[in-house]
């Protein structure tokens, strides 16, 4: 007679795990449409696919070294052997944001010196020089906001709050670096021969207005 009963469990364990469960899809999909969003808009934005793929690399490591290390001190520090179930989701949607705006900001610096700085290295540098002091105090102020939530004694919002801190740390650190050292590598071909063909360009133009070094140089 129950072979074809339907057997249900009730309860608050029952619901929090219907509800882990639910929000584990919903995380999955954020994940998706978020990451080809933010895709499409740095390519157009970086006008590299190469330079968009670094830059959500850079992000999806960023995000779980800082919830590794959000792991450890909640260990050490809360008492708490891992995280809550949803500090990854509300973490992922908060980092992956600031990230991007840094991202953008970064190279729409770097686009707007082309005219200026035809080294694509030296661009790069100077764009992160510029844009690094606006983003560090920008960090500055968003990681005091987070840590605002820390003295709410709700687990979730204070590891979402330390995950995003340390997820700031490290973006303001790596995502300058690793720009500048891949941005040869995306733009070999600008490096190595427009850099060359305006260097050249400029010498032409300085042996033609002084004949006399062009002489003593032949």
């Amino acid at each position: 007679m129950l072979s074809k009963a339907k057997v249900a469990i009730g309860g608050q364990s029952s619901q929090t795990a219907d509800l882990q469960k639910t929000a584990n899809g919903d995380f999955l999909r954020t994940v998706v449409i978020m990451l080809v969003g933010i895709g499409i808009a740095l390519m157009f934005v970086t006008r590299s696919l190469v330079q968009a793929l670094t830059i959500i690399g850079t992000l999806i490591v960023t995000y779980f070294g800082a919830l590794q290390i959000t792991r450890w001190l909640s260990e050490y520090l809360l008492f708490q052997n891992m995280l809550t179930w949803n500090t990854p989701f509300f973490s992922f949607i908060m980092l992956v944001a600031l990230g991007v705006d840094y991202s953008i900001f970064l190279m729409m610096r770097y686009r707007d010196d082309a005219s200026a700085i035809t080294d694509v290295r030296m661009r790069i540098t100077n764009a992160a020089t510029i844009i690094g002091t606006v983003v560090i105090s920008a960090a500055i102020i968003l990681g005091g906001t987070f840590a605002a939530l820390i003295p709410s004694n709700v687990l979730t919002l204070i590891q979402v709050a330390m995950t995003v801190i340390v997820g700031l740390v490290i973006l303001v650190i790596t995502l300058p670096i690793i720009m500048s050292a891949m941005v040869k590598w995306t733009y070999p071909y600008v490096n190595d021969k427009m850099y060359k063909k305006s260097i050249e360009g400029q010498d032409k133009m300085r042996r033609s207005k002084n004949p006399e070094a062009k002489h003593e140089k032949d």
